[in-house]
């Protein structure tokens, strides 16, 4: 959303049973609260009975008849992460999270003489994360295909896998890390995976989370390595690491065949400088991690958002 004090987005709230299903009849009262800057106003631009607001969090209380209520959430003047929360006393709450941008922002559109023609992905994919392999081998557990142990990746291969995504973050060794002392889905690690995956001879999309630990649309935490890194030192740093790890890749013949910059990335990389609010910012960082991949190899496949495998 627009942090101009007009942008506008419709809340649709409802109930739903055990099984996610509406419960179409439903009619009860609720609390609606936002942490952040936003107001909620009525479908009917009315306004909502407030029942708190301090500095950090406001609530206001309504009624779900007839199993809906649709409100407007309505942003301020700052830029700033909204997170909303519904809750009633008889049922488990449901949140969600928002983020802002500056006003001044201009959202604009690349001519065709802007963006190269590449080269296009001419095989259909059907590809696994399988990051995880590593950790659940290191549990002792065995892999089966019609009775008969097997390789967790061959039987992929053997059931029509062609690619497999390796996530990657920068020291998940770390006490905050994705596997504290462990260091799965670190650069050893990925570089033992990388080596199956090609003797397999499948093909390996490689995935930057650019963090230590998980990196999604509500989290983009910056490494510990790079706190504290003024904006150029932290731009060379992330082109530096991904121009490393896929250096050591391709030394020991497993460069990727697509690379994504930055995952799950609706709301910008290594916070706050990268954050969506600060879109000059991210487009650096994005540029940076893609000149890296550039210069190890021209022939790889680039993502820069939402890179599913299935």
């Amino acid at each position: 959303m627009i942090a101009n004090g007009k942008d506008q987005a419709l809340l649709r709230i409802s109930t739903v049973d055990s099984l996610g299903m509406e419960i179409k009849d439903a009619s009860l009262p609720f609390e609606i609260s936002i942490k952040g800057d936003a107001t909620i106003i009525d479908i009917d631009s009315s306004e909502v009975e407030s029942v708190l607001k301090s500095d950090t969090v406001s609530v206001w209380k309504s009624h779900i008849t007839n199993g809906v209520k649709k409100l407007w959430l309505r942003a301020g003047n700052s830029k700033d992460r909204i997170t909303v929360k519904v809750s009633t006393d008889s049922l488990s709450p449901a949140s969600h999270e928002i983020h802002t941008i500056p006003e001044d922002v201009k959202l604009l559109k690349p001519t065709k003489a802007q963006i190269s023609e590449r080269s296009k992905i001419k095989q259909e994919m059907l590809g696994a994360d399988i990051s995880f392999l590593p950790q659940l081998e290191a549990r002792g557990m065995k892999f089966y295909d019609d009775g008969l142990e097997k390789d967790a990746i061959e039987i992929l291969k053997d059931h029509g896998f062609n690619y497999i995504r390796l996530r990657i973050f920068v020291n998940p060794e770390n006490e905050k890390g994705y596997s504290p002392a462990k260091g799965f889905c670190g650069l050893d690690y990925t570089l033992q995976m990388a080596k199956r995956i090609k003797d397999a001879g499948l093909n390996l999309l490689l995935d930057f989370h650019y963090s230590d630990t998980w990196a999604d649309p509500q989290k983009q935490f910056k490494p510990k390595a790079w706190e504290g890194l003024e904006f150029n030192e932290l731009t060379s740093a992330l082109k530096d690491y991904t121009k490393s790890v896929l250096t050591q890749l391709k030394a020991q013949g497993t460069m990727p065949d697509m690379v994504q910059i930055g995952n799950e990335i609706n709301h910008g990389i290594v916070w706050p400088e990268g954050h969506i609010s600060n879109l000059d910012n991210l487009a650096n960082l994005l540029k940076e991690g893609t000149e890296a991949v550039r210069e190890v190899s021209q022939k790889v496949h680039m993502l820069s958002q939402k890179g599913r495998c299935i």
